[in-house]
């Protein structure tokens, strides 16, 4: 898919607020304003340039509408390609530790065996000692008001 045909924008968000939206029936409007014959562009007054100008914009938004159900679905793959990767990598590295403490508690040499994977061990080992603390902080919660009370 291409998209060079189109001039892209980006504005942030605060600028987006401030938009005119486009309402309801905005397609009829348009078409009356691109088909007027030049006499009655001149009567109203609007410069013979504006319904071209207005034609083209129209049919950037035309376009922009045909290509974003793609674009969407292309973002739906990445996002989802992102999330298979990672759930691959984790399920990789979840069985590299299982390999490397069953290694190390096979051998007398376990410490070495465990000592270049350090970081890879803590960063497996996180969430179940996050789980612990956190276990741990709300039995203690429990019990402070218990005693304070007696």
């Amino acid at each position: 898919m291409h998209l060079s045909d189109l001039q892209l924008v980006d504005i942030t968000p605060e600028h987006i607020s401030r938009l005119t939206k486009l309402r309801e029936g905005h397609p009829v409007a348009i078409d009356n304003v691109i088909s007027a014959s030049p006499v009655a562009l001149k009567r109203a007054c609007i410069h013979p340039d504006e319904p071209q100008i207005v034609a083209a914009l129209w049919a950037d938004v035309q376009r922009l509408d045909e290509v974003l159900p793609a674009v969407e679905k292309l973002l739906e793959l990445l996002h989802e390609t992102r999330l298979m990767r990672g759930h691959e990598i984790a399920m990789r590295l979840g069985e590299m530790v299982q390999q490397i403490r069953r290694r190390a508690d096979r051998s007398p040499d376990g410490a070495e065996i465990l000592a270049p994977f350090e970081k890879l061990l803590a960063y497996q080992s996180a969430p179940a000692l996050k789980a612990v603390a956190t276990k741990e902080k709300a039995r203690a919660n429990e019990e402070a008001p218990s005693e304070s009370a007696g």
